[in-house]
């Protein structure tokens, strides 16, 4: 899952607008620099054995992060391909004869493969089932988080009006008070439902690993059952061109669990992603794992960009691909190149540490600046002033 990084929800919206326009026509705004973190997980299961990297370094897509104990997944490739060395020395038995006690014996081995690979089944179903109910559980959610996002705007225009009413002498303190806790508490539930959606999206993760995994064990039962079905056939015909599949379909079988073998092997070295630096490290050496279990967080590199909040009035200055420039207070007297890259399709009031009461009923379009230049100078979390090149034919 990727994340922004940034300040926290409450200041990433406190993104607003600084000064309108310059005398030169060019629309200047104030925001924060963003990264996008990106979850570094486990696929197998296993125990921690290296994090040769703390946290803060700079890494490179493809390096190894971490080394989960591979003792385990080593033995299972050493016995898949005992399978595959088992099934091509099986040709020396197939002109031997067939015995009654030997079909009986390979008729059960039918059984026993089917029954496998109908468990296999059901928990690939049951796998997809819980993929489909998370997904509309998230669904849900986050209609409840569009209400809480209404609501938060409600009450906060509800605290504007009873502290207009209170400075006018039309309402007391102790409304102003009860005001304020209603936002408190619509923010509260605002946060909620995001960290909701953030659980939800893990275990929709995790889920689909287990519905891969589900399926890679349905088809190698699939296979075994192919194998021991080949073998039956074999035994009650008598014939070598029978026996010649039955050999086929073992090989394909251990083909297949010598494939699934070395992938998990080469899943135990946990690697970067994307080029980046490592945020927070979120495991420790010793410590048992699962599939899905973050054991960093990375910041993606080259990846930043400024959210910015456009008055509705000043929305037609502002397009797709329009220059921007990025000034921080760390580097003054210099610009940074960037463009816009995404405009918001709906308004949302003005943040509420807007200073003026008057500046905090606007409605504003949150407009997205993808900064191209200065990416090894920057960092997410600067305060940033954006300056948007004015648009053609604009005379202000």
């Amino acid at each position: 899952m990727r994340n922004r990084m940034g300040l926290p929800l409450a200041a990433m919206f406190a993104a607003l607008v600084l000064a309108g326009c310059s005398g030169s026509g060019a629309a200047v705004y104030s925001g924060t620099i963003e990264g996008t973190e990106i979850p570094v997980q486990a696929e197998v299961a296993g125990t921690v054995t290296q994090l040769p990297f703390p946290e803060g370094s700079e890494v490179q897509k493809g390096q190894v992060l971490a080394q989960l104990d591979d003792a385990l997944y080593r033995a299972q490739v050493q016995e898949a391909r005992a399978g595959v060395d088992a099934a091509l020395a099986a040709f020396d038995e197939a002109r031997a004869g067939s015995r009654a006690q030997e079909i009986v014996q390979a008729a059960a081995g039918v059984d026993q493969a089917r029954a496998m690979a109908e468990q296999a089944a059901q928990k690939e179903r049951s796998a997809a089932e819980q993929v489909q109910f998370l997904k509309a559980n998230q669904t849900q959610t986050e209609r409840l988080l569009e209400g809480a996002r209404q609501t938060l705007a409600y009450q906060q225009q509800q605290l504007e009006r009873t502290n207009s009413l209170f400075a006018a002498g039309a309402a007391t303190r102790q409304q102003v008070d009860a005001q304020q806790e209603a936002v408190q508490q619509a923010r509260t539930r605002l946060n909620q439902l995001l960290a909701q959606i953030d659980a939800i999206s893990a275990q929709i993760r995790q889920a689909q690993n287990e519905q891969a995994a589900a399926a890679a064990q349905l088809e190698s039962a699939k296979a075994a059952e192919r194998a021991a079905q080949a073998k039956l056939d074999l035994l009650r015909a008598g014939a070598t061109d029978q026996r010649l599949r039955q050999l086929l379909a073992q090989k394909e079988q251990a083909d297949a669990r010598l494939q699934q073998a070395n992938w998990q092997l080469g899943k135990t070295a946990v690697r970067a992603p994307e080029d980046g630096i490592l945020l927070r490290k979120e495991v420790e050496i010793g410590e048992v794992v699962k599939p899905g279990s973050v054991l960093y967080t990375l910041l993606k590199k080259g990846d930043l960009k400024v959210v910015i909040y456009v008055p509705e009035a000043e929305l037609g200055r502002v397009y797709a691909g329009q220059p921007a420039e990025i000034r921080v207070d760390a580097y003054p007297g210099r610009a940074f190149r960037g463009k816009v890259t995404t405009i918001a399709g709906r308004a949302e009031f003005t943040p509420k540490n807007v200073q003026t009461s008057d500046e905090r009923t606007k409605m504003v379009f949150a407009v997205t600046v993808q900064i191209t230049e200065g990416l090894d100078l920057l960092k997410p979390g600067m305060p940033a002033d954006v300056v948007l090149a004015a648009k053609a034919g604009d005379g202000k």
